[in-house]
């Protein structure tokens, strides 16, 4: 059984994708997972969207992929509780001390890996799959070899996003702290929940510091080129069949902070590829022609770049704004 995760940052995202055909959602709970509160749900919205999953036989997995602090963990495991009382199947967690507790107090719950875990290799997958993981997501991308080896070493679901880096290659997220130091807000809220903005891992916004062009000089010169400090990935389609023969159980749909149509979209696309390779006998799936689907995923990546280049933009102003901000304000500390 493979299943399709696709994102819920909205109500209406998380809604639609399960009708476009994903056997799960992922949501995240405002201020405890890594993005800002517009890709984030309230407790009631969850609530709905895990009545509506159930309803058809799908489920939910509940995005609390930040770092609590140690005052913070029984406000974390509350939560957890709480969500998975109301039929939320799975989790995604990043802290490895809230994955064990999550493990010893609510056993029947499905534990995801988060991409803050920066899993490497075998020995990482192993050390998690002991703390209660039950799928863990793997850095775009490994090869298949080592899909493969991971498969062998471990007795775990694997899963991954349907990223690709431009160049191949590992890159690991989910572990940057770039946007703290460009913006550092921070405020209590009426529970005691400490808030960070610019730090993705404690609730904040990761402001795509990354993303934006940067002059580059050495002590003997200065060059001359602007440059990105990473590559944005893209999405990915003819690899399927391969990563599925692999052992892959779990395909992760990107797209939070996308629109709703485009990730619905997407959702859809990706179904029937899975469901066409997956009834495909195995002799003949070097022959399998995906090429229908990668007509249809070129439209989409072209929306897909269009509103990430708009979000971008978006984030990086903000996090251009907040350092003067920043500096205004050390100015006047100096006088």
């Amino acid at each position: 059984m493979v299943m399709i995760m696709a994102p819920g940052g909205t109500k209406e995202m998380a809604l639609g994708v399960l009708d476009a055909g994903a056997d799960a959602t992922y949501v995240g709970v405002q201020g405890w997972s890594r993005r800002g509160n517009q890709d984030e749900l309230s407790d009631e919205d969850i609530r709905e969207v895990i009545d509506y999953a159930l309803a058809r036989d799908k489920n939910v997995r509940i995005v609390v992929n930040t770092q609590p602090s140690s005052i913070e963990i029984p406000m974390f495991l509350e939560r957890v509780k709480m969500y998975h009382a109301w039929g939320a199947k799975g989790f995604m967690i990043s802290d490895i001390g809230c994955m064990k507790l999550v493990n010893e107090q609510i056993p029947t719950a499905e534990i995801h890996t988060s991409v803050g875990c920066g899993i490497t290799n075998y020995a990482d997958v192993h050390f998690l799959s002991e703390l209660g993981a039950r799928y863990v997501v793997l850095p775009y991308r490994l090869s298949v070899a080592e899909i493969e080896q991971i498969k062998r070493e471990n007795n775990v679901g694997i899963e991954v996003f349907l990223f690709k880096t431009p160049a191949g290659g590992k890159i690991c997220p989910g572990k940057c702290m770039m946007s703290s130091y460009f913006s550092f807000e921070r405020w209590l809220d009426e529970q005691g929940k400490d808030h960070f903005f610019g730090s993705a891992s404690r609730g904040g916004d990761c402001l795509r510091v990354c993303q934006t062009m940067w002059d580059l000089e050495t002590a003997e010169e200065q060059i001359e080129k602007e440059i990105t400090i990473k590559e944005n990935p893209s999405l990915w389609l003819t690899e399927l069949p391969a990563y599925l023969h692999a052992g892959v159980e779990c395909l992760k749909v990107p797209g939070r902070d996308r629109s709703a149509g485009l990730v619905m979209d997407l959702t859809s696309c990706y179904r029937r590829a899975v469901d066409e390779i997956l009834s495909c006998e195995a002799p003949n799936l070097p022959r399998l022609n995906l090429h229908k689907y990668e007509l249809e995923l070129q439209a989409l990546r072209v929306r897909w770049q269009q509103e990430r280049g708009k979000r971008d933009d978006r984030l990086i102003d903000s996090a251009l704004a907040a350092s003067s901000r920043s500096l205004i304000s050390t100015d006047r500390l100096r006088v």
